[in-house]
């Protein structure tokens, strides 16, 4: 039997997708979308602009195209949607058993990525509450009790990567001086 380590759950491996973490979606989206596009390029493609679906001229219609009777699918209309379903399925293979129930109507991995997206970073007016407490977050940031400053700096780097993530715009010196402030005084 093959253990799979915590290593491999958390940040996958060259041929399967790391686990989705819901409380880590800024990472995981972002480890998400180098593993497809590692995969396939076309796969990263069919994720943003939806999936390939084979039409034909319709009579009547002056040439505007219809979607095709899959009695008529040619072998290459088949190739060009099995993409869309390795993309579908890459993304499929990393959300955990615990919330898929809520992607299963999803039938296309644009579809898939957009419910993802939508239910993890929320609407407009989620996406600015969350600027505003990851400001809040910036402001008040600080050493806690017994805190190693190497620690310390990897929540702050955490932290301005989430604002960054987050569409907040601020200067370098500004970030720096504020983790110089941060420290502890001599």
């Amino acid at each position: 039997m093959t253990t799979i380590s915590k290593h491999e759950t958390e940040n996958g491996t060259l041929n399967k997708p790391h686990m989705f973490i819901p409380d880590d979606y800024d990472t995981r989206k972002v480890r998400m979308e180098g593993f497809i596009r590692n995969q396939d390029f076309k796969l990263w493609k069919l994720v943003l602009e939806g999936p390939f679906i084979p039409t034909t001229a319709a009579v009547g219609t002056g040439g505007a195209p219809v979607p095709k009777d899959p009695s008529l699918y040619s072998d290459e209309d088949y190739k060009k949607m099995e993409v869309d379903s390795k993309a579908l399925w890459l993304i499929q293979m990393a959300i955990p058993n615990s919330i898929i129930h809520a992607f299963k109507k999803c039938k296309s991995a644009k579809e898939l990525w957009n419910s993802l997206q939508q239910m993890y970073e929320g609407s407009d007016d989620v996406k600015e509450n969350k600027k505003d407490m990851l400001k809040q977050k910036f402001e008040n940031f600080h050493q806690e009790n017994n805190e190693k400053m190497a620690s310390q700096y990897l929540r702050y780097v955490q932290l301005v990567d989430e604002l960054t993530a987050a569409g907040v715009k601020m200067e370098n010196q500004d970030v720096i001086r504020k983790f110089l402030r941060s420290l502890p005084h001599a």
